[in-house]
C-alpha cells in the first residue's frame, strides 16, 4: 500500500526520533517472535506429557518466553507513545510558528477565526497523536501474523492453505470500511472546528453576550453544532466497531471447523492432541494481530484526514516573504516614501496608486471615514501585509529588502486596543525590548505617565494584569502600551487611534505620554478624534484610499473641504 502524501509528511516528523523507533522495532520483533513460538511450544509440551523430566526443563523455557514477551511489549508500546507525544508537540510548535508568520490578511479572512486555528492545533493534533500511537501495532501485528502463519504451516499445511483463502475477503472489507471513515471524519473534524470557534467566541464576547441577553442564542448554536458533530461521530464509530463482530464471527467459525477437522484426523491416527491444541492456540492468537491491524489501519484514516488539515496550514503561502539577500535597517535614512502603492483585501483595491513622502522626524496624521485606508497604510509600512503593486521605501531601500525582524524592530506601535500578555506589568513593558539586555522599566513608565498608578498597585511592577490586561482600566492599559513603546525606543512610531476608546480624563493622561513619546520620532497618527492631531506637521485627509486634502490643521480649516466638514461634525457632537 502506497502511503498518502500527508501520512508521508507525518512519518517524516515521527522518524526524527530514530533512537526510540529503533528500540520500538527491536522490541516489536522480539515480542512477535516469542508470541509466534508459543503455539509450537504448547504442542511440544502436550506431546511430552508422558515425560515428566522433559516437562520440567520446558517449564523454564516457558517462564523465559513469558518474561521476554512482557518486557519487549512494554518497551515497544512505551517508546512508541513517547515518540508520538514528541511528534505531536513538534507539530504544535510548527503550527504556532506558522500562525505567527502568516500575514494579517490570512488571519482576517480565515473562516473559523482563531477558534478554528486552535482546533487544528489541539483537536487535529490529538487525532494525529492517537494514530501515531497505533503505528506500533501496524509494525508488530503483521510480524506476529507471519510468525503464526508459519506455525500453522508447520502444524498442518493443507488446512492452513484453506484458511488463507479468507484473507482477501477481510482485506476488501477493511478497505471499504476505511473509505467511509475518511469521508465522515472530514465532516466530523470540520464540525469540531466550528464548535471550538463558537466556544472561543462565547468566552471572548461574554460581556456583549450578557449585555444583549444572547446566552440562549449561543447555547442553541452550540447545541446544533454538537448534534451535527455527534451524528458524524456515530457514523464513524459504526464503521469502526463493525470490524469487531465480523472478525469474531470468522474466528469462532474457524475454531469450530479446526476442532472438527483435527478430531477426524486424530480418530484415524493422523494427528496428535498436541497438534490440535497447538493449531487452535495459533489460530486464536492470530485473531489478536488481525484485530489490532484492523483497528490501527482504520484509525489511521482519521489520522490521514487530520494530517491533511495540519499540513495544509503548514504549507500555506500567506507568509510575509523574506528576501534571500535581506539587508539591515538603513542607518542614514531621511524619508519614508510610498510610491504608486496599490493594495486591496478582495478583488477591488482599497488603496490605488498611492504616493506620499514623509520626512524623517515629521508627525503625520491620517484622517477620514472608516474604510478610507488609514490603518492599512500603517500596516503596509510594518509589513503586516505587502502591497499588490508599488513600493514603500525607507531612505533608498525598499522595505521588502530589509530583514523583517530589523524593520519591525525600528517601528513602535500603540494601538486603540493595547494587547497585554497574561503576565506582570514589568514583563509587558519589557516585551518591547529591542535587545536581549534587560533594562529598568521605570524610566519608560515615568515617561508614559504610568509610574504613579503602578506604584499604587499591591505588587507594583510585579502586579499581574490578567488575560489581555483585563485587570487594568482602559487608560492604564494604554499607558502600559505607551511605556512599552518608550522601552522599545524605535525611531518610527505608529499611533493607531490610541486614545479613541478612552474617557476624557484618561485621554488627557494618555495624551501627555504620547506627546512625550513622539518627540524626535517619525510618527504616523491614525486619528479618529481630530482634536488630538492639531499640532501635526502634516494632516492627510483620505477618501477611498486617496489623499483628497493635505496640510496643517489651521490651513485645512480655512478650506471649505472634507477636513472642515469632519471637524465641524465632531464639534457638534461633543
Amino acid at each position: 500500500m502506497l502511503l498518502a502524501p500527508e501520512l508521508k509528511l507525518t512519518l517524516k516528523e515521527l522518524f526524527r526520533f530514530k533512537k526510540q523507533l529503533s528500540v520500538v522495532a527491536i522490541a516489536g520483533i522480539i515480542s512477535a517472535a516469542c508470541k509466534g513460538y508459543i503455539a509450537l511450544f504448547i504442542q511440544q509440551m502436550i506431546d511430552a506429557a508422558s515425560n515428566p523430566e522433559k516437562l520440567k526443563s520446558m517449564a523454564w523455557v516457558g517462564i523465559a518466553l513469558a518474561f521476554a514477551i512482557a518486557i519487549s511489549r512494554y518497551f515497544h508500546i512505551y517508546l512508541m507513545n513517547v515518540a508520538a507525544e514528541k511528534t505531536s508537540q513538534a507539530l504544535r510548535e510548527k503550527l504556532q510558528r506558522k500562525f505567527m508568520r502568516l500575514n494579517l490578511k490570512f488571519h482576517n479572512n480565515y473562516a473559523s477565526g482563531s477558534g478554528g486555528l486552535i482546533s487544528r492545533t489541539m483537536n487535529d493534533i490529538r487525532i494525529v497523536h492517537d494514530g501515531l500511537r497505533l503505528f506500533a501495532d501496524l509494525f508488530s501485528a503483521p510480524l506476529i501474523f507471519i510468525f503464526l502463519i508459519k506455525n500453522l504451516f508447520v502444524l498442518d499445511l493443507e488446512l492452513t492453505i484453506y484458511i488463507l483463502f479468507i484473507t482477501p475477503v477481510l482485506i476488501l472489507f477493511i478497505r471499504q470500511i476505511s473509505h467511509g471513515i475518511r469521508k465522515y471524519s472530514i465532516f466530523g473534524i470540520e464540525q469540531l472546528e466550528k464548535i471550538t470557534s463558537t466556544i472561543k467566541e462565547s468566552l471572548d464576547g461574554v460581556r456583549t453576550i450578557q449585555a444583549f441577553n444572547l446566552e440562549k442564542m449561543m447555547e442553541s448554536r452550540l447545541n446544533y453544532q454538537g448534534e451535527e458533530f455527534i451524528e458524524m461521530r456515530k457514523k464513524v464509530h459504526a464503521r469502526v466497531e463493525s470490524t469487531g463482530p465480523i472478525t469474531e464471527f470468522i474466528a469462532t467459525f474457524l475454531v469450530l471447523g479446526v476442532v472438527f477437522y483435527f478430531s477426524n484426523k486424530i480418530s484415524h491416527g493422523h494427528a496428535t492432541a498436541g497438534a490440535l491444541i497447538g493449531f487452535i492456540t495459533a489460530l486464536l492468537q492470530i485473531n489478536e494481530p488481525i484485530k489490532k491491524f484492523q483497528e490501527a489501519y482504520v484509525r489511521i484514516q482519521e489520522t490521514r484526514v487530520a494530517a491533511t488539515r495540519i499540513f495544509h496550514i503548514l504549507g500555506e503561502d500567506s507568509e510575509v516573504a523574506e528576501s534571500s539577500q535581506a539587508v539591515e535597517f538603513p542607518t542614514n535614512w531621511n524619508s519614508i516614501i510610498y510610491k504608486n502603492v496599490t493594495f486591496g483585501y478582495g478583488e477591488h483595491p482599497l488603496i490605488n496608486h498611492f504616493n506620499l513622502t514623509i520626512r524623517k522626524g515629521q508627525v503625520v496624521a491620517f484622517v477620514g471615514e472608516s474604510g478610507s485606508g488609514k490603518s492599512t497604510l500603517a500596516n503596509l509600512l510594518a509589513r503586516f501585509y505587502d502591497p499588490q503593486d508599488g513600493q514603500i521605501l525607507i531612505g533608498q531601500e525598499d522595505i521588502k529588502n530589509i530583514r523583517l525582524a530589523e524593520l519591525r524592530k525600528n517601528i513602535g506601535l500603540v494601538s486603540q486596543d493595547v494587547f497585554l500578555f497574561s503576565d506582570t506589568i514589568e514583563k509587558n513593558i519589557q516585551a518591547g525590548a529591542n535587545s536581549e539586555a534587560i533594562k529598568d522599566v521605570t524610566p519608560a513608565a515615568k515617561a508614559a505617565f504610568a509610574n504613579e498608578f503602578i506604584l499604587k498597585l499591591p505588587n507594583q511592577y510585579k502586579t499581574q494584569v490578567g488575560e489581555r490586561g483585563n485587570l487594568l482600566s482602559g487608560g492604564e492599559k494604554q499607558r502600559v502600551g505607551i511605556a512599552r513603546a518608550f522601552y522599545k525606543d524605535a525611531p518610527i512610531l505608529i499611533l493607531d487611534e490610541a486614545t479613541s476608546a478612552l474617557d476624557s480624563v484618561s485621554e488627557v493622561q494618555v495624551q501627555k505620554g504620547l506627546e512625550t513619546l513622539m518627540k524626535g520620532r517619525t510618527t504616523f497618527i491614525i486619528a479618529h478624534r481630530l482634536s488630538t492631531i492639531q499640532h501635526a506637521d502634516q494632516i492627510l485627509v483620505l477618501k477611498k484610499g486617496q489623499i483628497v486634502e493635505q496640510g496643517r490643521h489651521e490651513d485645512l480649516l480655512n478650506q471649505d473641504g472634507e477636513y472642515r466638514r469632519l471637524f465641524q461634525t465632531q464639534m457638534r457632537h461633543q
